[in-house]
């Protein structure tokens, strides 16, 4: 069975290899072909992978901060930031058309303030 194949593959071979000028012209276009694509390959680059920057970020940088924003950011309620305001205790905070606003800057001077420090 194997030498039936190579039988078959040979002749196929003496086939190809006859000089007929249809043959050979298209051997001689599949060369062009070939050549052709291997340069286009080789001067192609692939592009470097770009960095992308996240759409929305993280967390937004603001100045002032609303009575949720910082009851989140402190992880407790609206109420016990409206107590601690009418007893005078907590962060300083503007009153603003009706609105209570806390600055940034007076909320990070208030954490620092109120860090605790162990001693031994």
């Amino acid at each position: 069975m194997n030498s039936l194949r190579t039988d078959i593959e040979t002749q196929s071979q003496d086939r190809i290899s006859s000089t007929t000028p249809l043959a050979e012209s298209t051997r001689d276009v599949l060369d062009v072909l070939v050549n052709s694509i291997a340069k286009t390959a080789a001067r192609e680059t692939t592009p470097e992978p770009q960095l992308r920057a996240p759409a929305v970020p993280a967390e937004p940088s603001r100045e002032l901060l609303t009575e949720k924003m910082l009851a989140d950011r402190w992880v407790c309620s609206v109420a016990r930031l409206q107590r601690w305001r009418s007893v005078g205790e907590g962060p300083p905070y503007l009153k603003i058309v009706g609105k209570v606003l806390y600055r940034l800057k007076d909320i990070e001077a208030y954490e620092e303030a109120s860090l605790v420090r162990k001693v031994l």
